[in-house]
């Protein structure tokens, strides 16, 4: 029973990602998205922990489950960045941010990222995760942002006009800039927090969500041993 349930919360993951994705897959942009970007890298590893499953696989190397775990907490930051940052900003409204293109927004942002930390947590149980893996964790944003500005700077690539950056708060080219604060100009183009602090503030809230998954991981597995 336990194993269907992984393979259903899986393929529904998928389904409602790749669904999602189609709604806004209109033109090259779309890869230049965190979201989207973080959707395929967990729809990968969904995909390839569900073939495991369907040939009942018994060893699955750490390094798989390790790459899972980004994958995991890149699609947690798409989660928690769309509802407390960009859904609240939205012109369309927080519950509209959600609804819009056939609600595949509330795929990508939502029922994704929720049934993929709930396969990680409950349905990973033979990875055995170390603390140093949560630094792992942070790669895939800061490469993330290597990204943007290198196509910012180098391919002079602008988002909605004139933006130097998908989403407002990774918008250097705003009044704010790197290092500025200014808590009035929240919008569509700035947080009104220089996106120096933010870097720094999502680097620490990723590593953090990554320590309550890597406990709870473990806690998991020492309960286990315990009833053992």
């Amino acid at each position: 029973m336990k194993r269907k349930i992984s393979l259903i919360i899986k393929f529904i993951a998928i389904l409602s990602s790749v669904y999602g994705m189609l709604q806004s897959l209109d033109h090259w942009m779309f890869f230049t998205y965190f979201t989207n970007l973080s959707n395929i890298f967990i729809d990968l590893c969904l995909l390839i922990f569900l073939i495991y499953d369907l040939k009942k696989t018994k060893y699955i190397s750490q390094g798989m489950y390790l790459i899972k775990f980004m994958g995991t907490i890149s699609i947690t930051l798409t989660f928690f960045v769309y509802l407390l940052l960009l859904a609240p900003t939205n012109s369309h409204g927080f519950i509209g941010a959600y609804l819009s293109d056939g609600a595949g927004s509330l795929c990508v942002h939502f029922i994704t990222p929720v049934l993929a930390i709930i396969d990680f947590i409950f349905f990973s149980e033979k990875y055995l995760p170390e603390k140093r893996h949560v630094f792992y964790s942070v790669i895939p944003p800061l490469v993330y942002v290597g990204y943007v500005i290198i196509l910012g700077q180098v391919f002079r690539v602008r988002w909605y006009g004139d933006m130097l950056a998908p989403y407002n708060f990774l918008n250097y080219g705003a009044s704010t800039g790197w290092f500025g604060f200014d808590l009035s100009q929240i919008g569509k183009e700035t947080l009104g927090i220089g996106v120096a602090y933010m870097i720094i503030l999502l680097v620490i809230i990723f590593i953090g969500i990554g320590l309550v998954y890597l406990a709870i991981k473990n806690a998991r597995r020492n309960k286990k041993t315990e009833g053992n």
